[in-house]
C-alpha cells in the first residue's frame, strides 16, 4: 500500500472519529438544552462536556481534510496527541468508573488508535522515502 493510500485511510478514521464526537455532541447538547439552560452545576458541566466533544470532533475533521490526508507533521501531532489526551482522559473518567457503557465507551479510543497506527506507519514510510530525503536536502 502506497503512503498516500495510507494517509488517506488514517485522514478517514480520524475524521470518523471526528463525526463521531460532533454528532454525539450536538445531540446529546439538544438534549440536555431542549427544556433550556440546566438550573444545576452538573447539567450545566454536562453541557459543556457535550459542547467539548463537538469542538474536539470539529478540530479532528480539519485537521483530517487539511493536513492528515497530505501525511502532514503537524497534522500527525495535533490529532495524534489531542485526540489521544481526550479519549484517555474520557476512558478513566468515564468509562472504567462505568458512567459509559463499555461498547459505546470504546468506539471513539478504538477508531483512534487505529488512525495513531495507519498515520504513523505513513509518515515513518515517508520519511525513508527517496522523495522525502531529496526535498529535505
Amino acid at each position: 500500500m502506497t503512503t498516500r493510500n495510507l494517509a488517506a485511510i488514517a485522514a478517514g478514521l480520524y475524521g470518523l472519529w471526528g463525526l463521531l464526537h460532533l454528532g454525539l455532541g450536538a445531540a446529546l447538547s439538544w438534549n440536555a438544552l431542549a427544556t433550556g439552560l440546566p438550573a444545576s452545576e452538573p447539567g450545566a458541566e454536562s453541557v459543556m462536556f457535550f459542547v467539548c466533544a463537538m469542538v474536539f470532533g470539529g478540530q479532528a475533521v480539519a485537521v483530517a481534510v487539511t493536513m492528515n490526508r497530505h501525511n502532514d507533521r503537524l497534522g500527525y501531532w495535533l490529532n495524534l496527541i489531542v485526540l489521544g489526551v481526550v479519549d484517555i482522559a474520557f476512558l478513566v473518567v468515564m468509562v472504567l468508573p462505568g458512567h459509559v457503557d463499555l461498547v459505546g465507551g470504546l468506539s471513539g479510543p478504538l477508531i483512534w488508535c487505529l488512525a495513531a497506527a495507519v498515520s504513523t506507519v505513513a509518515l515513518r514510510r515517508s520519511a525513508r522515502s527517496p522523495a522525502a530525503r531529496r526535498s529535505s536536502a
